[in-house]
């Protein structure tokens, strides 16, 4: 192994190291009782919406837009146990969409039009921003709150003050993007197992 090779593999060792010691202790503060309490709601609302026949829709950018469209493939196919699909929609998914939208209109409208589209009351709208603060985010929050639609925002410590964007405000007490959507992945897929499990005893 040549010197630069043993300066690389000596980085990726001390990176896993602080990933690790980084999860240990953010684990403590996500099992909180009132973040936990704060997950549970939100994912009681997905759950009761789409029992009720209502539609997941889900958004975010970059990592979180890929996040976005894992979520919404879980439902749509399953996570954990087999049951009948259900109708989840990452507005994210498109890049036609996407760039013909922020052509056309801007940026800002990308998830906006999305909610206008596919949008009824009762259907729940789950948003990841790891800042709290992105405005196609928050354009679309605000869209789906005018529709009757449950909101959901899963975002980082910046966006602690965020309470009045959304029905659910999940925030992951981190400043590092990397943990804050490894969080927000976590909660999605627990209420993603929960929604198989009952669908599947619902037969």
């Amino acid at each position: 192994m040549t010197t630069d090779d043993t300066t690389a593999s000596d980085d990726v060792a001390a990176r896993l190291d602080a990933g690790i010691a980084a999860w240990g202790e953010l684990a403590a503060r996500v099992a909180a009782p009132d973040l936990r309490d704060r997950a549970h709601a939100a994912g009681r609302a997905v759950l009761t919406a789409l029992g009720s026949g209502r539609t997941l829709l889900v958004a975010g950018n970059g990592g979180s837009a890929a996040i976005s469209s894992h979520v919404a493939a879980e439902f749509l196919g399953k996570c954990v146990a087999d049951r009948h699909p259900l109708p989840a929609i990452s507005l994210a998914e498109s890049h036609s969409s996407l760039t013909a939208i922020g052509n056309d209109y801007g940026f800002d409208q990308v998830f906006l039009r999305g909610v206008q589209a596919f949008g009824r009351p009762g259907d729940v709208l789950l948003a990841m921003s790891t800042s709290g603060s992105s405005p196609n985010i928050v354009a679309a929050l605000a869209e789906a709150r005018s529709r009757g639609l449950v909101t959901i925002l899963m975002t980082g410590a910046k966006g602690a003050g965020l309470g009045d964007h959304a029905d659910h405000l999940l925030v992951v007490p981190s400043q590092e993007t990397p943990r804050i959507q490894e969080v927000h992945l976590l909660w999605a897929h627990t209420w993603c197992e929960a929604v198989d499990h009952a669908m599947q005893e619902q037969g």
